[in-house]
């Protein structure tokens, strides 16, 4: 049974508490000991004094007017009785130590004294005391401890609250920031528009571990910028020889060989856009969004591929329907799915949930072999292919989920896959509540990246 817990802010709490708990005990301890020493001397101070003045004064009264001030002399713990008293064995418990060293030092200096213990439900001990002209005195003594002032436990018990909460406040300023970090890396995507800068601000080690991740974050999407810049200049690059390398061939005497050089040519043609489309896919997007049916948008996407002869079918959601979105960026989204997943199956169907938290997801299934656990991830990297031949009608250019799946992301949405039971393959765009139904819209240029 693992009984540390896993946050570092539980376990700074816990070694905090058990030191405060540890220090206001000793505390706590060591203050009742002084208390109660300091207390018990003067009570037994008082003690031996008020006995001997009370048996002095009992001896100097006639006989006939002691009994009269018997009850002027009792005390709370102590009372006085003229006669000879019980009969018992000498007080040995720890308790009434202190009080028969007083009686003895009080009494035995002018006056026989014998002190005894009495037992019962409560122990007391009984000092026999024979006065000058010969009369039994017994003192019946209690030994109590002495008292402590009710507010003590109290301000203690506040001290201690305080001071775990001061704990917990000096914790909750020391885990914070790593925190913050860690939910600004958890939701890193350099090219959305909503990764911005995290706030510098806080203590000095804050501040610079922030600026730190900033520029970083800074790196890593120049990184991706030149990157996306390069493979969008090869590609734009490549588009004019090809063209030129389709009119020469197109003017061949050879049949056979034009129409090969031209489906070789058509491949290129297709890589190269498709290269394009990755490069733009790494940038902001441009597209501004809009106030739409994202039925209305899924039905007329799979109706373009019914009028054509595909079997695509979409089965209309039953939740929110009209919500903020980038149609031209999510309509692309879609066409890769059902593209991938005409490729490999004969039908393919869409159809909409809303889990409780807000989202929506959109299904994409096909009834195809699916893809093999080890590979689900794998397939959404660039350039992967399932099949390895370069061959355009099996292989692929291995772009199109990665197109899909970054295009998500930049819709602050997600694309996963999944293999059905029955067999197929599902594919998941999640699209984040935040992004669907904004508080402020976001004004942005009307300009598709298409």
């Amino acid at each position: 049974m693992k009984v540390w817990p896993a946050s570092l802010q539980s376990r700074l709490m816990i070694m905090i508490f058990l030191a405060l708990l540890l220090a206001n005990a000793l505390t706590l301890s060591l203050l009742l000991y002084e208390r109660m020493s300091s207390a018990r001397s003067v009570m037994l101070d008082n003690l031996e004094y008020d006995v001997a003045t009370s048996v002095a004064i009992l001896d100097r009264l006639p006989a006939q007017e002691r009994p009269h001030w018997l009850a002027r002399l009792a005390r709370g713990n102590y009372r006085y009785q003229l006669s000879a008293g019980q009969t018992g064995d000498y007080p040995t418990s720890w308790r009434t130590r202190d009080a028969v060293r007083s009686l003895q030092e009080a009494l035995s200096g002018r006056y026989p004294v014998s002190i005894i213990a009495v037992p019962g439900p409560r122990e007391h001990i009984q000092a026999h005391v024979t006065l000058r002209d010969g009369a039994p005195l017994s003192i019946d003594l209690w030994p109590k401890l002495p008292a402590i002032a009710r507010w003590l436990p109290l301000v203690l018990v506040a001290q201690f609250l305080l001071l775990l909460f001061c704990a917990w406040y000096a914790v909750r300023q020391v885990v914070a920031p790593m925190t913050r970090f860690t939910r600004a890396i958890d939701t890193l995507q350099p090219a959305t528009p909503a990764a911005g800068p995290l706030a510098e601000k806080g203590p000095q080690e804050v501040q610079r571990a922030a600026r730190a991740f900033n520029a970083m974050q800074k790196r890593i999407q120049d990184h991706l910028q030149e990157r996306a810049r390069i493979l969008a200049a090869i590609s734009h690059d490549l588009q004019t020889p090809i063209t030129r390398m389709k009119l020469r061939v197109e003017m061949a005497d050879q049949p056979a060989l034009r129409d090969k050089l031209l489906q070789d040519l058509d491949s290129m043609t297709r890589l190269v856009r498709e290269g394009i489309a990755l490069a733009r896919a790494a940038e902001p997007l441009a597209e501004a969004p809009q106030r739409m049916s994202l039925n209305a948008l899924l039905d007329s996407i799979a109706c373009d591929y019914a009028d054509i002869g595909k079997a695509v079918s979409f089965r209309a959601g039953k939740g929110a329907d009209v919500m903020t979105l980038q149609p031209q960026a999510l309509r692309r989204i879609m066409s890769n799915l059902i593209d991938n997943g005409l490729k490999y199956a004969e039908k393919v169907e869409i159809s909409l949930s809303y889990p409780p938290n807000g989202d929506v997801i959109i299904h994409v299934v096909d009834d195809g072999p699916g893809i093999p656990e080890g590979e689900l991830t794998a397939v959404l990297q660039p350039f992967y292919r399932l099949e390895q031949s370069r061959n355009r009608d099996t292989g692929g250019t291995g772009l199109g989920l990665a197109i899909a799946a970054q295009l998500a992301g930049q819709m602050q949405g997600s694309l996963t896959l999944h293999n059905l039971q029955q067999g197929g393959l599902e594919a998941r765009v999640r699209l984040n509540t935040g992004a669907l139904y904004p508080s402020v819209s976001i004004p942005t240029a009307d300009k598709s990246i298409y």
